[in-house]
């Protein structure tokens, strides 16, 4: 790939896109088929819901006519989880499960078990998940996907935003720490020891708008 990566606004035909990107990066970085073979699906539960009504300030980075990277975020938690919902049963009712499918249920059934900690929705409504495929690491890309999205929240009013990562990803870390996030709670986990080979410490971080008092964050 040559030259800077442009920014531009999520449109609705970047699913299929931005849904390669989620599953060759959806494993601290590396592909998620790991855990994770069926692709399909994996792109309903993690991008599908910003495409059909949760999203809002998603942005994408191109280079050379290609997505390497998006940043994706639901400004309300509740409209998020409508979405989601929709989008599981419209993908369930149109799609014949594989050996893929069966294959990715531990993972599901290891997230509902060992679920990450989240914030007061009422503090943080917003949630937000950022990607980049290897050749835009260390571009700055994340920042700027970072920057824009902050901005589109501020000037939806958005009184907070939230998100969970683990410590497995230092770099995402530091990112989030210059951006203005702080930690709001870790929690070791045991839920990607299958494939890690040892537990994960998820990290909780939020960032209140400018302007706006502290509030409750109240991780559970």
């Amino acid at each position: 790939m040559t030259g800077p990566a442009t920014l531009r606004p999520l449109c609705f035909e970047d699913g299929p896109a931005v849904a390669r990107v989620a599953c060759s990066t959806g494993f601290f970085g590396r592909s998620a088929a790991v855990y994770f073979p069926d692709s399909a699906l994996f792109g309903a539960l993690w991008v599908g819901p910003y495409l059909h009504g949760a999203g809002a300030g998603c942005f994408v980075a191109e280079r050379d006519g290609e997505v390497v990277g998006y940043i994706l975020g639901a400004p309300d938690h509740a409209r998020y989880q409508r979405a989601l919902t929709a989008v599981v049963a419209r993908h369930l009712s149109t799609t014949v499960p594989t050996r893929a499918t069966v294959r990715s249920v531990p993972y599901l059934l290891r997230a509902a078990r060992y679920p990450s900690p989240h914030a007061d929705w009422r503090a943080f409504p917003a949630h937000l998940h950022l990607n980049l495929l290897p050749a835009a690491r260390g571009t700055g890309v994340g920042g700027r996907l970072l920057d824009a999205h902050l901005t589109a929240l501020g000037g939806l009013g958005v009184p907070g935003v939230q998100l969970s990562t683990t410590t497995e990803n230092d770099v995402a870390l530091r990112l989030y720490r210059r951006a203005g996030f702080t930690e709001l709670a870790s929690r070791v986990t045991p839920l990607w020891t299958p494939w890690l080979g040892h537990p994960a410490t998820h990290v909780l971080m939020g960032r209140r708008s400018p302007g706006r008092d502290r509030g409750p964050a109240s991780p559970d």
